[in-house]
């Protein structure tokens, strides 16, 4: 905070008796301001004698003089060949696959229910005209029939007595084939 004050004060913005008289008795103060000055004085360029006229020549001989200390790592790091072989890049690799497995499954089922809602609401767009449930036919009379059914699709007794006897016929023909392939079973579990 005393700092915020003393670049206000600098700048002529807060000027008052008591920060002069704090600034007066206070050592850090004192030296943030000779900072803020040479600061100052360097954002201006007012001074050449800080930086000098070959400050590039006299840093690189400072950094030319510095002792070069390489770091020695303690602890190696482990080649990707010995990762691949740790126990717990194994049990983290065991976990994360079937979790892989079913966020893509997941994926591919939010992609569907997104589609069938996409094309569910095209197509509920498209037959916006005709009503989901008519009172009344097309021909205006009333039938027997109360959802508008059309006659070729209403299911006579002889069409239901057809299907049975298909549906008959197939249950007979599994239960022969059933009998049949049990048989050379138990003859091959025998041998």
């Amino acid at each position: 905070m005393q700092k915020e004050q003393l670049s206000a004060y600098i700048d002529g913005e807060q000027l008052s008796a008591e920060f002069t008289e704090a600034l007066c008795q206070d050592r850090d103060l004192q030296k943030s301001w000779g900072n803020f000055h040479l600061i100052r004085s360097v954002i201006r360029q007012e001074s050449d004698v800080l930086l000098g006229q070959d400050f590039t020549n006299k840093m690189a001989e400072l950094i030319e003089q510095e002792e070069m200390i390489v770091a020695e790592p303690k602890i190696s790091q482990p080649m990707p060949e010995e990762i691949k072989q740790s126990p717990f890049s194994q049990k983290l690799k065991a976990w994360f696959m079937p979790m892989t497995q079913f966020a893509v499954a997941a994926g591919v089922c939010l992609v569907a229910v997104m589609g069938m809602q996409s094309f569910m609401a095209n197509n509920a767009k498209e037959g916006q005209d005709t009503p989901v449930l008519q009172t009344l036919p097309f021909n205006n009379s009333v039938q027997e029939v109360s959802y508008n059914a059309p006659a070729q699709s209403v299911i006579t007794p002889e069409q239901i007595e057809q299907k049975n006897k298909r549906i008959d016929s197939m249950l007979q023909s599994y239960e022969l084939q059933k009998r049949i392939y049990a048989d050379r079973l138990n003859l091959q579990n025998q041998k």
